[in-house]
């Protein structure tokens, strides 16, 4: 188990953790590529972690802020490690039909933050987390998303996540 404890995360590090042989291993994809790692196969498919391998995030904050980071990498694999049972459950066939890469191109995220913290309970909060995004031709409209997050087993894990949009045109969910 890997324990962290300051408020704001260096979501680097915890991507890198996220991604260390034992953590990611998987199997060949569709083309047959592989990549060999101490003779074990590795891709970015995530497979259940063994108890041990779990990251714990103590707070919702480190939990929204990772899963920006996976978001601005493109990264299926954080993003889903930080999924509840259930979101990963509607998630993995999506994210296995997108190869584990998310986003497009452009417009691409130059920057991603937590906006605003709502607790609504000691185990259940709303986080507002602003993407900044660009294109060639300059900076674009930033996305803003409303993340609901929930206490598992001693960690925040998210289960939905809201695109927050003018009134008039609605939201649109990841759930």
């Amino acid at each position: 188990m890997i324990l962290i404890s300051t408020k704001k995360l260096a979501a680097t590090l915890i991507a890198g953790l996220l991604l260390l042989p034992g953590i990611a291993i998987g199997a060949p994809d569709n083309n047959g590529t592989v990549i060999q790692s101490n003779g074990k196969l590795l891709s970015a498919m995530p497979l259940p972690a063994p108890e041990s391998k779990r990251i714990i995030l103590p707070s919702a904050f480190q939990a929204a802020e990772l899963y920006g980071f996976g978001l601005q990498h493109r990264n299926a694999s954080i993003q889903y490690s930080i999924f509840s049972k259930e979101l990963k459950k509607v998630m993995y066939p999506q994210f296995v039909e997108l190869n584990w890469v998310t986003g497009v191109s452009s417009p691409w995220i130059t920057n991603y933050e937590v906006i605003k913290e709502t607790v609504i309970n000691p185990n259940s909060e709303i986080i507002e987390l602003r993407l900044d995004n660009a294109t060639s031709n300059g900076l674009e409209p930033s996305t803003l998303l409303k993340i609901s997050l929930v206490r598992e087993h001693d960690s925040w894990v998210i289960t939905g996540v809201t695109t927050i949009q003018d009134q008039q045109n609605g939201a649109s969910s990841l759930n």
